[in-house]
């Protein structure tokens, strides 16, 4: 069953009031219903204190309280979320004043069932955005004290993904099955407490390790809409399939080890691998023996570092042919490929597919 959100026509005019109600739009077409109208602005006071009114739509110049004294007095009481002035064009100067005090919009006299309609459908977009963030913010309430319990685990999952450890999507999952035995599997609270822990993560993941947003599209997945999942076990795939990116990103391109210097190389490389960079300029930078770099790396990661600065460049030539931004011969030389057609045969052993291919 739809909602009907409640209007209040306030005119001294009868004519207007009944002419304003007559029309077609009301109910299910638009999802707004009058409810109530008034003859002038204190009338209209009485009955907004009494009944709850989603919408006010009120004339300027009435007697005993115009429509501006309507609308101060309730924006001072919080009487009524939207208010819509009637106007016509020699009253325009007095309409600028309503919007001091809240006032959403005008509509001109004679109203236009159109120019209504559009102004319905703007208004029914925040007051459901309203809705959803009063429910989010109940959901929010009622797991406060579920939080308290998964806060430990959280922080643990953040401490594996960060270091690579190989544990962390086992760990990911049981977290995601705790939030869900916490919050009673009730789909709002688990919802909310779901999208809280992985934003949490997401975002001390990123503090951490910055350079991810080279390699993925981070946005997307801050975006994930869980609310689509019919299921708790929906919920926890889309969960798990966001953590599982930024745990393969960073076991593929980071490893897991404890040595400073290969860990120091690879996060060099990563946060400027758009930059001319080398095996030579590396070691420079990091003040270490070529030779005892490239030996290091080779036990640690199993691969030189001339392989691994490769299979960086070909990950972030990913990221850029997805974006579509660049052409394919503008993304060879800001990786540092003068010939194209290396650039490309490199994608292709990396990859399986050419980069023109790619993008499609």
């Amino acid at each position: 069953m739809w909602t009907l959100y409640k209007v209040m026509i306030v005119d001294d005019m009868e004519v207007l009031r009944r002419d304003v109600k007559r029309l077609k739009l009301w109910g299910e077409p638009s999802g707004f219903i009058v409810t109530e109208e008034a003859k002038d602005g204190w009338e209209a006071l009485k009955k907004l204190e009494a009944n709850s009114i989603d919408l006010v739509i009120t004339d300027i110049k009435m007697p005993n309280m115009d429509g501006i004294e309507l609308l101060q007095n309730i924006s001072e009481k919080q009487l009524c979320p939207f208010t819509v002035l009637l106007s016509d064009y020699t009253e325009y100067h007095y309409a600028k004043q309503g919007f001091l005090y809240g006032a959403f919009d005008y509509l001109a006299k004679p109203i236009e069932e159109k120019e209504l309609t559009k102004l319905l459908i703007r208004i029914k977009n925040q007051l459901s955005e309203k809705i959803r963030q009063e429910q989010k913010l109940q959901a929010l309430q009622g797991i406060a004290e579920e939080a308290l319990f998964i806060a430990d685990d959280t922080k643990q999952v953040i401490a594996l993904i960060q270091t690579g450890d190989p544990k962390a999507a086992l760990f990911s999952s049981n977290l995601i099955d705790k939030i869900g035995v916490y919050c009673n599997s009730d789909r709002s609270k688990t919802l909310i407490a779901l999208q809280h822990a992985v934003h949490e993560i997401m975002c001390a993941i990123l503090q951490t390790h910055e350079w991810i947003e080279r390699f993925l599209d981070v946005n997307a997945l801050k975006t994930v809409d869980y609310s689509t999942c019919k299921t708790q076990n929906e919920m926890k795939i889309q969960a798990m399939a966001v953590l599982e990116k930024l745990i393969t990103i960073i076991n593929q391109l980071m490893g897991c080890h404890n040595c400073k210097i290969v860990k120091q190389a690879c996060e060099h490389t990563l946060k400027h691998i758009d930059e001319d960079i080398s095996v030579k300029r590396l070691s420079e930078k990091l003040f270490v023996n070529k030779s005892h770099l490239s030996e290091t790396f080779k036990q640690q990661l199993g691969i030189t570092v001339l392989e691994y600065i490769t299979m960086v460049k070909m990950e972030r030539a990913k990221k850029l042919l997805h974006e579509g931004h660049l052409k394919n011969y503008q993304i060879a030389e800001m990786l540092g490929f003068q010939d194209n057609e290396y650039f490309g045969r490199l994608f292709k052993k990396h990859t399986g597919v050419l980069p023109k291919d790619y993008r499609i």
